[in-house]
């Protein structure tokens, strides 16, 4: 579970930080996507960790 939770939260963390960038950068479409690509992958990391690993 170790990796998988550093993978994911690579993952999740890094489409935060680009949406977050892509916002100031006035990419308001793009950075919507990223910030929502982050919010899936963290929903997407709680299923998967709360079906194989509890």
């Amino acid at each position: 579970m170790g990796i998988l939770t550093f993978v994911a939260m690579l993952v999740i963390g890094s489409a935060f930080s680009a949406g977050f960038l892509l916002l100031f950068k006035r990419k308001i479409a793009l950075g919507i996507v990223c910030f929502g690509l982050s919010i899936a992958g963290y929903i997407v990391y709680s299923y998967i960790a709360t079906k194989y690993f509890v």
